[in-house]
Order: structure tokens, then C-alpha cells, then sequence
């Protein structure tokens, strides 16, 4: 059974009131999070379809936690991760999957290349890709640029 969530905690997952870029690089992220218009029963399957696809030992706990954990040592020991399911409505779920342990940089490569295009038929949207795209917007090469034109002269 998923966790709940109530307004607080929705809250503090808002992209707006999240500070974790003033102690972490964007690049180097932990976790991600993505929102599903999936019954949890539904998303718990495809997360353990992939996690035997990668060979990694899966665990289901109380509250909708998944424990993933690889089965050899990685450079910076095992590689552990969590996927938490909260139940925002009953049809309306959002997921966050974060590094437990192990290497920042096997996680991120996992997440790339292997479970958001495994995820891609259950996730509604990943959040942040939005504000990403925005911020990619706003970049000068991006910004239409603008022609001075000088005021007709009268004669």
C-alpha cells in the first residue's frame, strides 16, 4: 500500500521550494521523481520487471517502498536504490526513485539508460523536465534577437 500524502508534503516536492541545488550540482542527482496516472499495483510490477531485467535483488517493504540492491561491488560499494510510492489520489501516484548507497554516476547511468525507457508507458511526467526545458529556453541561443529600427525621419 502506497504512502499518503498530505498538503505539506506536496508541497515540500514542489520544484519551487526545492533547495537541494544549494547543496548539490544539478548533474549529480540522487534521485528523480515522476508522477503516474497508474494503480500502485501496476508501477510496483514494472519496477520489479526491471529491476530482475538488471539483475538486481528486489525487496518490497511497508508503505510502498522497493528496495533494489545489486548483486556484485560497484566502485563505491553496493548499489542500493529506493523507489517510494506515494499515493497523491487513488489514480494519481508519484514515484521518487534515489541512490541509497553506492555509486552516484551507476545510478544516474542506470536511470538513463535503462529505467525511464523502461518506465516510459507508466510515466505521465518526470518532474523538473519541464523547468529544465524551460531554463533551456531562456538560454541566448534560444532568444529570437531583436532588429533596432530608427523612427521614420519627417521631411
Amino acid at each position: 500500500m502506497p504512502s499518503n500524502l498530505n498538503a505539506f508534503d506536496i508541497i515540500s516536492f514542489s520544484p519551487g521550494f526545492d533547495l537541494s541545488g544549494l547543496f548539490e550540482e544539478n548533474d549529480r542527482k540522487k534521485e528523480v521523481r515522476f508522477t503516474s496516472r497508474q494503480p500502485a499495483s501496476t508501477i510496483i510490477s514494472k519496477l520489479r520487471d526491471i529491476a530482475k531485467r538488471l539483475k538486481l535483488k528486489i525487496d518490497k517493504k511497508d508503505g510502498g517502498l522497493l528496495k533494489m540492491e545489486g548483486l556484485k561491488e560497484g566502485r563505491k560499494g553496493v548499489l542500493s536504490i529506493d523507489a517510494e510510492i506515494f499515493e497523491v489520489t487513488p489514480n494519481f501516484h508519484l514515484v521518487e526513485v534515489k541512490k541509497s548507497s553506492g555509486d552516484t554516476l551507476e545510478f544516474q547511468k542506470i536511470m538513463k539508460q535503462d529505467m525511464r525507457p523502461a518506465l516510459k508507458d507508466i510515466v505521465w511526467t518526470w518532474q523538473g523536465e519541464q523547468q529544465q526545458q524551460e531554463q533551456q529556453d531562456l538560454q541566448p541561443s534560444h532568444v529570437p534577437q531583436l532588429q533596432v529600427v530608427s523612427p521614420p525621419q519627417d521631411s
